[in-house]
């Protein structure tokens, strides 16, 4: 039956997939195909006033059912986060090397599930359009060097740096050159098609990025900040933006100041647990002490890809047969581990909803040395399986809800139970030493410092030094993984919030079901109830774990 909010939530649903080609790519969703994101002003203010004006008909929208209630809640938020986090993507985001255009579209370009020849033909038009795109980015770019909204001016050499090194290599080697033909295609077919991609990749995309880099050199990287002004609170009207993307990341209306403490309190109560999990390990209950061993120990990394790449693959195994134990579906899909050696340390690709796609693990091995022999574990599991698998693909496979539910990224509610897996990890037997549990702390004292160091930076005025300073004394981490960290969170404002704050929500929900069910409280009923809506904000997940709770005492 239609009712209000799912008339409304169809026309959000259409409207994301009209407009949002990037969130298209990572889906592998090809009806719109040929297209990219508007960046002119106009398209960008456009995208902006539509979505607040979802978010304000959603939050308005009176509901009789429960289901309803759900996805108005959801829609509200999703729309206000589309609104409020890429206010500025263009102009910081875009330009940075790490977490930036190159590193989330390139490898979403050669990942499509391409099966028509027509789909075929339009993916080469999508290249072929792709200098149109940059045209418009160049105009935003140099709208923020005009207004004074312009990136760290390191981190624009570090882009035009990985441009120029891109540019000089053969087309065939792109990465984008590994995308597959059409799959319907006969060889002969296939390989008409591939000239035509190599072709596309000499006059559509270089000559795209040889423009970005152009104006990335003439433009931004003069008007780039230093690194004592790395925040958004240097900004004009920083502050406001800020504070809207920490609630458009979190769905949680929680200030910059409250969320700086709660993070110190989570390192301080994170160093009791290094002392009595690493202390009998190293030798030692220092915790500086524990972090030195732990960065410094060359004995503790490891020293080729191959083991670590056979590490990843064996705990993939471990935990895809320990899952039936936990939860109750289990997808369909596969999740496969990949290793690469560009982008992010490691991230996750859901898998198509027609199986024509596995889920992807992907993990960085072009130095492998950055990985320390315990770290790998927990970045499997949260990535993988319990992780990021369980919670996309149970919910891509999951025809009975919404396409916002299925489709929808909330950072809070995605990486709060990817980190919330971790330590679900433990429970389950897969971590096989206490070195392992060493890297499910590593990972914590990550999530922990960013909730300091984001609100330093952005809210608070930390320096880029001051930020890297305070993980290495608070965190085992590497110097390169800290400062691969603190570029990330300069560079994309709020997001790494979500992780820590959905985690503590998933665990203060279990405690509060564990406690009111007592012997009855059944582990994957309540995952499947945390689960079995796919993306909602932290508020709708705490109503339905209490409704799920008020027919289950």
């Amino acid at each position: 039956m239609t009712t209000p909010a799912r008339e409304l939530a169809e026309e959000y649903w259409r409207f994301r997939l009209e407009h949002q080609h990037f969130a298209n790519l990572a889906r592998g969703e090809l009806r719109y195909l040929e297209r990219w994101d508007d960046l002119s002003a106009e398209g960008r203010s456009a995208s902006r006033e539509a979505n607040l004006r979802f978010a304000d008909e959603a939050s308005q929208a009176v509901n009789q059912q429960p289901s309803d209630r759900i996805l108005a809640e959801t829609v509200a938020a999703a729309a206000y986060m589309d609104a409020t986090v890429g206010v500025w993507w263009p102009q910081l985001q875009a330009p940075n090397a790490q977490s930036g255009l190159l590193s989330t579209l390139l490898p979403a370009l050669c990942l499509q599930p391409l099966v028509t020849a027509d789909q075929g033909l339009r993916y080469l038009r999508k290249l072929e359009a792709f200098p149109a795109m940059i045209d418009h980015l160049a105009d935003r770019l140099a709208e923020g060097a005009a207004t004074g909204v312009a990136p760290l001016a390191r981190h624009v050499r570090q882009t035009i740096e990985k441009l120029d090194d891109l540019l000089s290599r053969p087309a065939a080697e792109d990465l984008i050159a590994t995308q597959a033909a059409p799959t319907e295609m006969d060889s002969r077919e296939a390989e008409r098609w591939r000239a035509g991609l190599i072709e596309m990749i000499e006059t559509g995309v270089r000559p795209g990025l040889a423009r970005l880099a152009e104006v990335l050199r003439k433009v931004t990287l003069p008007a780039g900040r230093p690194s004592d002004r790395a925040g958004l609170c240097h900004l004009p009207g920083g502050d406001a933006v800020y504070r809207d993307m920490v609630r458009g990341h979190t769905t949680l209306d929680t200030e910059p100041e409250t969320i700086h403490e709660l993070g110190l309190e989570r390192i301080r109560l994170l160093e009791e647990e290094y002392r009595r999990l690493a202390g009998p390990l190293l030798g030692t209950h220092e915790v500086s002490e524990i972090y030195v061993r732990l960065r410094d120990d060359p004995q503790l990394r490891y020293a080729d890809s191959e083991e670590l790449v056979a590490d990843a693959l064996g705990c993939l195994d471990k935990a895809s047969t320990a899952m039936d134990a936990w939860f109750s579906p289990t997808p369909r899909a596969a999740c496969q581990a990949d290793p690469i050696d560009l982008g992010a340390m490691a991230y996750y690709y859901p898998p198509t909803a027609d199986g024509a796609r596995p889920g992807r693990f992907f993990f960085n091995v072009a130095d492998p040395s950055a990985w320390t022999t315990f770290q790998i574990p927990a970045v499997a599991y949260h990535e993988g399986i319990p992780g990021h698998h369980l919670q996309m693909a149970l919910a891509i496979e999951n025809t009975g809800i919404h396409d916002i539910h299925r489709n929808t990224y909330l950072p809070a509610f995605g990486e709060g139970w990817g980190l919330y897996s971790e330590r679900l990890a433990d429970e389950m037997g897969l971590y096989e030493d206490d070195w392992q549990r060493v890297g499910m702390l590593t990972a914590d004292s990550l999530r922990a410092g960013r909730l300091v160091v984001d609100t330093g930076i952005h809210a608070l005025g930390w320096s880029r030094r001051r930020a890297i300073d305070f993980l290495a004394d608070h965190s085992p981490m590497s110097l390169h993984e800290i400062t691969e960290e603190v570029d990330r969170y300069i560079a994309s404002p709020g997001q790494a919030l979500s992780y820590m704050l959905g985690r503590l929500e998933i665990e203060s929900l279990r405690a509060e079901s564990e406690s009111a069910l007592g012997e009855a409280f059944d582990i994957r009923s309540f995952h499947r109830t945390i689960l079995g809506n796919g993306s909602v904000p932290l508020g709708t997940l705490r109503s339905m774990v209490r409704e799920w709770l008020s027919r289950n005492w």
